[in-house]
């Protein structure tokens, strides 16, 4: 009598196991424009395609838009929690997998558009350069970060 109770939750338990990671995966398709057209688009220092564009992003890649004779935008994806992962129920064998996968969380954006502004990157710096020295450059690898201190002279 308990073995007909239990079966099909053992059956459902197996069957629903890793629902984010099979349904939906950590990566999401984004579009990808920049006004004025044509923005080379970077995912993580990588250029993967003109704007427009469609690609697939997961939560914190770095979206860099560089276009000749304008400044560089940055975009960091957003990511909520993935909803199909309460699918998963009581499994934690499928709580897990969605863990290690990055499935618990998926990029909440489905849209992206950036406005270039008119001016040189390279230029800024050389101008901070020539009136001051750097002084210190802290590498934090846990963050992914580059925090460079330049001190101006006067």
């Amino acid at each position: 009598m308990k073995i007909k109770f239990i079966l099909p939750f053992v059956v459902a338990s197996m069957l629903f196991t890793s629902c984010a990671s099979i349904f939906t995966g950590s990566k999401r398709n984004v579009l990808f424009e920049s006004n004025p057209t044509g923005a080379k688009v970077f995912v993580n220092g990588l250029e993967q395609c003109v704007a427009p564009c469609r690609i697939k992003v997961k939560k914190d890649d770095r979206i860099d838009f560089r276009l000749e004779g304008f400044k560089e935008r940055v975009v960091v994806m957003d990511a909520d929690f993935n909803l199909v992962a309460i699918l998963n129920g009581f499994s934690i064998i499928g709580w897990g997998i969605d863990a290690l996968t990055g499935s618990l969380q998926r990029v909440n954006t489905k849209y992206v558009k950036v406005d270039l502004e008119k001016g040189s990157n390279k230029q800024a710096f050389n101008n901070y350069i020539d009136k001051g020295n750097i002084t210190k450059v802290a590498i934090n690898t846990d963050n992914k970060t580059i925090e460079t201190t330049i001190v101006l002279n006067r």
